[in-house]
C-alpha cells in the first residue's frame, strides 16, 4: 500500500489533458441468457466443466430457465464428457490436467464408485514418467505433492531417497527418512548424513552462475554503447537447468521488444567462457524463469518448500553484483510477507544487493535455498526483497514447458476484512462474473479451503490447474451461498485487460481504493438527469488505501477531469476537483496514480 501511496505522491507533477476511453464492454454471459444449445455446445467441444458451470447455476435459481429433466440431461452428458476428456488426459500422459478433472468429477457428483484413480495414483504416475525419461528433479517434486506416503511400498521411498541424495534436496530427504523408518524401512548412513549436512554458501558458489544478456548497441547522445543486461542464477538440475528472474531475461522472450537479443551464462570457475544458454519457461507474474544450458554442474540447489521464515533469519545472497561472480553477501530477513508481488508474496531482507544479484539464490544459514533474489524496487532505495522458494514450487513444474506459465483465477478484486475476503469488482468475461458473484459479497472458501487472506486465497488457486470446476462458499446478505464455478485462465495484468473493456467508475475500487456514484440533478418518478457525464460522489474509502492516503473521504463531490491509460509506464492516472470535507469543503485539485499490477486479484 505504501507503494502505491509513494507513486501518487509523485504523479503529483505530472499534467496531462487527454482522456484514455475503453472499447466498448463486451458480453458477460449470465444465467438469464444461457440456453439449452450454448450448454451443449461447451460439452461437444470439450469443455463440461463450463458446462457445469451453467447448469449448477441454473439449477440454484428460483425459477431455471431450463426444465429439471434438460438439466438432468445435460448433466448426465457433461459427466459423461467430463470422464472421457480424463481417461484421454491418462492415455495422452497430462497427468497435472487429468488431476485436474478427476477433482472435477468429484465435485459435480460424477465420480463413479470404486474408480481406480485417485490423486496419489496419478501424482505417483507423473512421477515415475519423470523419472523414467531422466528427469529427477521433476519427479522429486512431483512426489513430494503426494500428502501420505504411507501409502506407497518401501522400494518406491527408496528410490524417491536416491533422486533426493542426487539432486541435494536434504528437507526431501529428511521427510521420506520419517516416513520410511515408521514403517521399518532402513534409511543408509550416507542419506542420514546428507539429510542433516549443512552446506555453506561457499560450496554452493559453483552452482550459481553470471547471466549475460547481449542486446547490441543501444546510441546515447550520438554515441554507440554496448547494450548489456547482467543477472545471475543458480542450477536446479543436473541437465543444466537453472533458476533466474524474468526481468533479466526479458528481452528474450518478449514480443515487443524488438531489438538483437542472446543470452549466455558463465560458470563461477570459468569467468572467461559465455555458454550460450535458452529460455524455457517464464512466469511474468512471479518474475522467474528457468533457462538451459549445455553444461553439467558441479553443484545443484534443492528448493525448499519452507512457507515463511521468521523475521531476524540470518541470510546469505550469492550472485554477480555488476558483473562480479562469486559474491557472497550476508544480512538477515527483515520482515515477510511483504505484498509486492500480484501473487504471493515477498520476503525483505537486509542483505546488499545491487544491479547484478536478480536471479541469485537466498540460502540460510542451514545450507537451505529458501528464496530467489530481486534487486530492490524503485520506491524503495537499499531495501531488497526476495520470491520464496515455496512460491516457486507451486509452479517449477509447468516452468519446464516452453512458454510463459499461466495460473488460475476467479476473477475478483477483492479486500481483506474480519467477514472474509469483500469483493470489489468482477473481471468482464472472468469465471466468477458469469457465476453472478459481485461486489459486497464475500468470499469465505474456495473449493471447500477457508481462506481469509488474498495470500491465502492466491495460495489455493496456485494449487488448481485451469477448467477445474470448484465450489466456491461466499457470504451473501448474511447468509452463506455455495457458488460453483470452473477457474479462468488468469492473464498476466487483469487491470490492463479491464482497462480496455469496462467502464472507468467501476475500476476505481480495485485501482484506487474508493466507490463513487453519479450525481443526478433530478430524482423525480418519470426520469433522472446526470449533471455531467464526469460528476461524482464518493461512496466509500477503503483504510490504507491511495484514495485514504490522499484525505479522500465519503460524500466528497468530485468532477473527474481527466482519466489517462499510460501504457509504457503501466500506469493509471486520474485529476480530480474535489472538495474535502476534512478541507472544509474548498475546491482542490488532486492527482492519483496507480500501477496496472495490483496484488488484491483472486
Amino acid at each position: 500500500m505504501k507503494m502505491r501511496t509513494a507513486l501518487a505522491a509523485f504523479l503529483v507533477i505530472i499534467f496531462f489533458s487527454c482522456e484514455t476511453r475503453p472499447s466498448p464492454l463486451p458480453e458477460t454471459k449470465s444465467l438469464d441468457a444461457i440456453t439449452y444449445q450454448e450448454i451443449s455446445r461447451f460439452i461437444e467441444e470439450g469443455s463440461p466443466t463450463k458446462a457445469y458451470q451453467w447448469i449448477y447455476g441454473l439449477r440454484s435459481r428460483g425459477e431455471p430457465l431450463l426444465s429439471a429433466a434438460d438439466l438432468d440431461s445435460l448433466a448426465g452428458s457433461a459427466g459423461e464428457k467430463l470422464l472421457a476428456v480424463f481417461h484421454k488426459a491418462v492415455e495422452e500422459k497430462k497427468y497435472r490436467m487429468a488431476e485436474a478433472y478427476l477433482l472435477s468429477l468429484r465435485n459435480s457428483g460424477s465420480l463413479p464408485e470404486e474408480f481406480a484413480w485417485d490423486t496419489t495414483r496419478l501424482l505417483f504416475q507423473q512421477a515415475e514418467e519423470y523419472r523414467l525419461a531422466g528427469n529427477d528433479v521433476l519427479a522429486l517434486y512431483t512426489f513430494l505433492q503426494i500428502e501420505d506416503l504411507s501409502s506407497l511400498s518401501l522400494d518406491d521411498l527408496d528410490v524417491y531417497s536416491d533422486i533426493s541424495l542426487k539432486v541435494n534436496n536434504s528437507s526431501a530427504l529428511r521427510r521420506i527418512r520419517v516416513s520410511l523408518e515408521a514403517r521399518g524401512g532402513v534409511f543408509s548412513e550416507e542419506k542420514k548424513a546428507a539429510a542433516s549436512r549443512i552446506t555453506s554458501p561457499v560450496e554452493m558458489l559453483s552452482g550459481s552462475v553470471t547471466i549475460w544478456v547481449n542486446r547490441g548497441i543501444r546510441i546515447e547522445g550520438g554515441v554507440g554503447l554496448p547494450d548489456r543486461v547482467i543477472g545471475s542464477g543458480f542450477f536446479i538440475d543436473q541437465r543444466g537447468y537453472l533458476l533466474t528472474n524474468y526481468h533479466v531475461i526479458s528481452s528474450e522472450v518478449d514480443p515487443k521488444y524488438e531489438g538483437y537479443s542472446r543470452v549466455f551464462i558463465r560458470l563461477s570457475d570459468r569467468p572467461e567462457d559465455r555458454i550460450p544458454a535458452k529460455v524455457v519457461g517464464y512466469s511474468r507474474i512471479f518474475d522467474v524463469a528457468l533457462l538451459k544450458a549445455e553444461v553439467k554442474p558441479n553443484f545443484v540447489f534443492g528448493i525448499t518448500d519452507i512457507e515463511e521464515l521468521k523475521a531476524g533469519t540470518r541470510v546469505f545472497a550469492i550472485g554477480s553484483p555488476g558483473g562480479l561472480e562469486k559474491t557472497i553477501t550476508a544480512g538477515i530477513v527483515s520482515a515477510t510477507s511483504r505484498r509486492f508481488l500480484q501473487m504471493g508474496d515477498a520476503m525483505q531482507m537486509d542483505v546488499p544487493v545491487n544491479p547484478g544479484n536478480s536471479g541469485g539464490p537466498l540460502v540460510d544459514e542451514t545450507g537451505r535455498m529458501v528464496g530467489i533474489v530481486f534487486a530492490g524496487i524503485e520506491q524503495f532505495q537499499g531495501v531488497n526483497f526476495a520470491i520464496p522458494g515455496y512460491w516457486v514450487l507451486k509452479f517449477l513444474p509447468s516452468l519446464y514447458t516452453e512458454g510463459e506459465i499461466t495460473h488460475s483465477w476467479l476473477g475478483l478484486s477483492v479486500h481483506e476484512t474480519k467477514d472474509g475476503l469483500e469483493v470489489l469488482y468482477a473481471a468482464p468475461q472472468s469465471p466468477a462474473r458469469e457465476a453472478g458473484i459481485g461486489p459486497g459479497d464475500r468470499v469465505l472458501a474456495i473449493n471447500t479451503e477457508k481462506v481469509r487472506t488474498i495470500r491465502g486465497a492466491q495460495d489455493v488457486l496456485l494449487s488448481l490447474e485451469p477448467e477445474t470446476f470448484i465450489p466456491v462458499t461466499i457470504l451473501r446478505f448474511g447468509a452463506e451461498k455455495i457458488i460453483y464455478l470452473a477457474l479462468g485462465k488468469r492473464p498476466y495484468s487483469p487491470l490492463e485487460v479491464s482497462l480496455n473493456r469496462d467502464i472507468k467508475e467501476n475500476l476505481f475500487p480495485p485501482l484506487f481504493g474508493f466507490s463513487a456514484r453519479r450525481l443526478m440533478i433530478s430524482r423525480n418518478p418519470v426520469s433522472e438527469f446526470f449533471s455531467s457525464a464526469s460528476d461524482y460522489a464518493v461512496e466509500r474509502v477503503l483504510p490504507g488505501s491511495v484514495a485514504d492516503e490522499t484525505g479522500i473521504s465519503e460524500n466528497d463531490p468530485f468532477t473527474l477531469h481527466s482519466w489517462r491509460v499510460d501504457n509504457e509506464r503501466r500506469i493509471v492516472l486520474m485529476q480530480l476537483a474535489i472538495k474535502k470535507q476534512k478541507a472544509g469543503f474548498l475546491d482542490a485539485g488532486v492527482q492519483l496514480g496507480a500501477y496496472f499490477e495490483q496484488n488484491n486479484f483472486i
